[in-house]
């Protein structure tokens, strides 16, 4: 039987371990994956992390490292947080594949939308690593063309300490709107900080939905999908 799919983009952040410099939390993996077995018997999920945890290959230092080598430094990290992602997935009984555009044969599959497809239509989830497999493209954008490639209606944006989008940053400016629904149209001519601005453009084009939350408060995710939690929606159709 056919289930609906998602995207779901994680940031690397949501894995680190809060209390230490430890890159990755074993309780937030486990959470995850404990979600994420919850919401899979209604849909097939495609993954995408970030990998701001180890590296952030779009804000690094640049006078040290090449731009186009610091990229690719950011899309390994995002190899090591989906393969780390996948071992709690296993672990919880849950069958999984990492499907990299950077080639990583010992720990990944590399990425063709056609095995890509195959995987989800045999109900396994699939954690989608190395961003573009380009460098100077986020996972932002990552997402988006996996979503379009992939056939997915939605795209879960889980942030860091933010309930939805909002008209300002609000942690900086406490006079903000917080939005619960929008339009890509509002979202692009408001310049908000949702995605970058070519993601938010794909999505737009292909119809995708995106559904924004606070990915640190309890269950997340499937609170989330349930509406048990502020959310932003932004898709193309106006209205409440």
């Amino acid at each position: 039987m056919a289930k609906e799919r998602i995207i779901l983009k994680i940031s690397g952040a949501a894995l680190k371990e809060s209390k230490n410099a430890h890159i990755l939390s074993s309780l937030k993996l486990q959470s995850i994956a404990t979600q994420i077995k919850i919401i899979h018997q209604k849909y097939d999920i495609g993954i995408v992390v970030g990998a701001g945890n180890i590296w952030r290959g779009g804000t690094s230092d640049l006078k040290l490292y090449r731009e186009e080598q610091a990229h690719y430094m950011g899309m390994v990290a995002t190899i090591i947080n989906s393969v780390a992602l996948k071992e709690a997935l296993l672990k919880n009984g849950i069958k999984a594949e990492v499907h990299s555009l950077l080639s990583c044969p010992k720990v990944a599959i590399n990425y063709h939308k056609a095995t890509a497809n195959k995987a989800l239509d045999q109900h396994k989830v699939i954690i989608l690593a190395g961003g573009t497999g380009k460098p100077f493209f986020s996972t932002d954008t990552g997402a988006a063309k996996d979503a379009i490639e992939l056939n997915a209606q939605y795209i879960l944006m889980g942030k860091d300490g933010v309930d939805g989008v909002y008209s300002d940053d609000p942690k900086q400016n406490k006079n903000v709107i917080r939005y619960s629904r929008l339009t890509f149209k509002t979202a692009i001519d408001k310049k908000l900080k949702v995605m970058d601005l070519s993601a938010m453009k794909l999505c737009q084009k292909n119809n995708i939905t995106l559904v924004v939350f606070n990915m640190l408060r309890k269950n997340a995710i499937t609170n989330a999908i349930n509406r048990k939690i502020p959310i932003t929606i932004i898709s193309n159709i106006e209205g409440p």
